[in-house]
């Protein structure tokens, strides 16, 4: 089985492949999973290599296997990974999750016909961002009135990360509490938001800064690290981009949720 999301909005995207992942574990007691980053280079002990002998091994005591493909449209091998996707797109005993921020290109488009299971998360615009505000706010259990939500669409847009947080925020100072945000946003030149996200002493702007590059501007978050990790300012910030570096090449976190708590640190 296959189960391809995409789209340029990384937290919803997010939040859905774990609502998958949590019912198949819920629904498998003995359900074994992994996460694998397919744009790690070919040699050695690699991801792809290690996606390989997952796929193929077979377990009385694990029936059902689950795979999260992470940047899978830029892996080196991908005419093996096709293979792969091809040989298993019914096979009900290893679901393989791929996770992109992008659409697949030729060659993958296969990818979005029957029997894979496709979801797209684009950015949010107008009305859908009030839309995601209220439902989130009432998640947390949030009463938020129309100000509110009026200053948390203008100052964040579609950065549902920023929201999301926001929020958070909120619910855990008490519903009291209003949050301190102004409407307005940084410059829009690419170097210029980068060093606002590097340098910027207000949270609002690094987080408006972050939301522009990847949601309006839609760039490469690898491009956005690779840019802040250059010419880094101390040993404490350089120990912080080592952590993030194995943090992404093992797999555990996405170059957006880097990118996000980099912002909000």
């Amino acid at each position: 089985m296959i189960i391809f999301l995409y789209g340029a909005d990384s937290y919803r995207r997010i939040q859905k492949l774990n609502e998958i992942v949590e019912n198949f574990r819920k629904r498998q007691s003995n359900l074994s999973h992994e996460r694998f980053d397919l744009s790690l280079p070919v040699g050695g002990d690699d991801e792809f290599s290690k996606f390989q002998i997952f796929a193929s091994n077979r377990s009385i005591f694990d029936p059902v296997r689950l795979a999260i493909l992470d940047n899978f449209l830029i892996t080196p091998r991908a005419k093996e990974l096709k293979e792969i996707l091809k040989v298993n797109h019914k096979n009900e005993d290893l679901i393989i999750i791929l996770n992109s921020s992008n659409k697949p290109a030729a060659g993958f488009t296969v990818l979005l016909k029957e029997p894979t299971k496709v979801q797209d998360f684009p950015a949010l615009k107008g009305t859908e961002i009030t839309v995601f505000i209220k439902k989130t706010a009432k998640d947390l259990g949030l009463a938020i009135d129309a100000p509110t939500t009026y200053a948390l669409a203008q100052t964040f847009g579609g950065n549902t990360w920023g929201i999301a947080t926001e929020l958070e925020k909120i619910a855990l100072a008490g519903s009291e509490t209003k949050p301190t945000l102004s409407i307005h946003k940084p410059a829009e030149n690419f170097f210029q938001l980068v060093s606002t996200m590097k340098y910027g002493r207000s949270l609002k702007d690094r987080l408006v800064a972050l939301e522009i590059i990847l949601s309006d501007k839609k760039d490469d978050p690898a491009r956005v690290f690779n840019m802040l990790a250059y010419r880094l300012r101390d040993q404490k910030e350089a120990d912080t981009f080592a952590d993030y570096d194995v943090a992404v090449k093992s797999g555990k976190l996405e170059y957006e949720e880097i990118l996000l708590d980099y912002a909000l640190s």
